[in-house]
């Protein structure tokens, strides 16, 4: 859905095979006027940290400034996929399969902010400590068995031990030799930057960034980006503005049609809601009951609630791995912003019919389980009332969803309490370690499945949003799916993984939160997003197509 006479564009989904060719691409859509410094405006959501984005505590957001302060191999587009950065990293090419081996050119004559030298030590350097963290971050460093530099440190070649279909997904954001990791100000102050920009200060909620003038891409770019967590449009339409905000309803709608000077775009995000059970808990091992609780609730009434019954409003969700802005979900789009299709014909081998919500099936369920129902609720044959405890994640999103599951779980007769976490990884962490009976939160979905299957595949990493679940088939289907490069055969082994999760109930995935993007309209290529990385990995390429109109 564009507003205010916008155009829409829509970017090619690129599919890497075998190489990548890492071009890097100006695309600026005026000059910057000569001598000055052009100020942009970027909200995104926050609150902001300084990890390095192999630090448990990385979020999204900070992760996306990080690409423009650090170098990477691979970036975001704004349709999801993962294309050549061009920068630091020149290029990335898959030159082997059997033992897979990938090369990696480094771009001479590049210094650090502390003026150290960039070269392949740097990516030796960030493998070696990659490698030894408990981290899902570090899937596919461990399988790198050497790292080896060539041609005076311009080269790099990767070995690894097994197959990594994923390659492309390594060395982003790689930090400077001997840096601290960690997520405190002064240690991200003290790290070195290598990108685009330079970093003038930074806090919680502010970020203020400079073009580094050593830089050889971009010439034409923003001098100054100001990046704050406030999704407040400028009141001056002289300023330069781009904003990603989660924030969807119909007064923010209202609010962007109100600003003749803003462009906006309506579309999906990179985070679903969602329900998880645990694993061992009295009541949620056994699966009629994950069931019941599952099928009673009408997910489309929450969607409701949330959002309003219009145009842009998500659908209800038929998948815990994708979001419904990407090409492989397995269901439509939702009911906006245009009700289109799905984009794949790849389904999975095992298609349940666990996807349809059904009060009448999940009270024959709870009575074949041995319930019964009483103007004070459901009880056990026991008589033990049946009383679930939830955890429920941080943020406004988090608490919205929380307040109208639980409500319409307590209209069915269903006792419920609720906790509070303080990040969405620790309340999947409670229903985890059965802590609690249901988690409530939401998921950030990345640019392959593989990072949502690792909840219920291998170690339980804390940044892993851990499940629980671990069975014989679901690691089997990791294993298998994260060595496939043929990405129609992986997909349809990651969708196979999907329906064996959601189809023993293990997650109820509710929606794709939708999400809003706004701009000015003096800045030119500027695309609807469906994550904060894809709108923020657009900054070099953004460029002025008129002065700004004086008031």
């Amino acid at each position: 859905m564009i507003l205010r006479g916008s155009i829409l564009r829509s970017l090619g989904a690129g599919v890497i095979l075998a190489s990548a060719s890492l071009l890097a691409t100006s695309a600026n859509a005026a000059s910057t006027p000569s001598g000055a410094v052009n100020t942009l405006n970027l909200s995104i959501p926050g609150p902001f940290n300084g990890c390095t984005v192999l630090d448990p505590g990385a979020t999204p957001t900070t992760s996306a400034i990080l690409d423009l302060l650090r170098p990477s191999a691979f970036l975001t587009t704004s349709g999801g996929n993962l294309v050549g950065e061009g920068g630091a990293i020149t290029s990335a090419e898959l030159v082997s399969l059997s033992p897979e081996t990938v090369v990696y050119t480094i771009a001479p004559d590049l210094r650090w902010s502390n003026g150290a030298s960039f070269s392949g030590i740097d990516l030796v350097g960030w493998w070696l400590r990659a490698k030894q963290l408990a981290s899902v971050q570090s899937d596919g460093y461990r399988d790198i068995s050497s790292l080896a530099e060539t041609n005076s440190g311009l080269t790099v070649t990767a070995t690894f031990t097994k197959p990594y279909a994923e390659w492309n997904g390594l060395f982003r954001d790689v930090e400077a030799l001997d840096t601290p990791l960690g997520c405190s100000w002064s240690n991200f102050l003290a790290r070195p930057s290598i990108g685009p920009y330079e970093v003038a200060s930074a806090s919680a909620n502010r970020f203020v960034l400079v073009a580094n003038k050593d830089w050889p891409l971009d010439p034409n770019r923003f001098g100054r980006v100001v990046i704050t967590d406030s999704s407040a449009i400028p009141a001056s339409p002289a300023a330069y503005f781009v904003g990603y905000s989660l924030n969807v309803n119909s007064a923010t709608v209202e609010a962007a049609s109100a600003h003749p000077s803003i462009s906006s775009h309506i579309g999906t995000s990179s985070l679903n809601a969602e329900i998880t059970f645990a694993p061992s808990r009295p009541l949620t091992r056994s699966l009629a009951i994950r069931e019941a609780l599952s099928l009673i609730l009408i997910r489309q009434n929450i969607i409701n609630d949330l959002y309003g019954s219009v145009t842009f409003s998500p659908s209800v969700a038929q998948s815990a791995l994708y979001s419904q802005g990407q090409s492989a979900y397995p269901g439509g789009s939702g009911s906006g912003p245009s009700a289109q299709s799905t984009t794949t014909t790849v389904t999975s081998t095992t298609q349940s019919s666990s996807l349809v919500d059904c009060t009448v099936c999940a009270v024959d369920l709870l009575k074949k389980a041995g319930y019964y129902k009483t103007a004070s609720g459901w009880f056990s044959a026991t008589g033990v009332q049946l009383t679930l405890r939830a955890a429920v994640g941080p943020t406004l999103l988090d608490k919205n969803v929380a307040a109208l599951v639980l409500g319409q779980w307590r209209s069915d007769g269903i006792a419920v309490s609720s906790v509070s976490e303080s990040s969405d990884q620790l309340a999947a962490y409670a229903v985890a370690s059965d802590q609690t009976d249901v988690a409530i939160f939401t998921r950030p979905i990345t640019t392959t499945a593989s990072f949502s299957a690792r909840s219920y595949a291998g170690p339980a990493y804390p940044d892993s949003y851990p499940s629980g679940v671990r069975t014989s088939q679901l690691n089997s289907l990791y294993t298998s799916g994260v060595s496939i490069f043929n990405p129609v055969t992986a997909q349809a082994t990651w969708l196979d993984l999907d329906q064996e999760v959601m189809g023993d109930f293990w997650v109820r995935p509710l929606f794709t939160a939708p999400s809003l993007v706004e701009w000015s309209n003096t800045i030119g290529l500027v695309y609807g997003s469906i994550s904060v990385q894809g709108l923020v990995d657009q900054v070099t390429g953004w460029g002025i197509v008129q002065p700004p109109s004086q008031s």
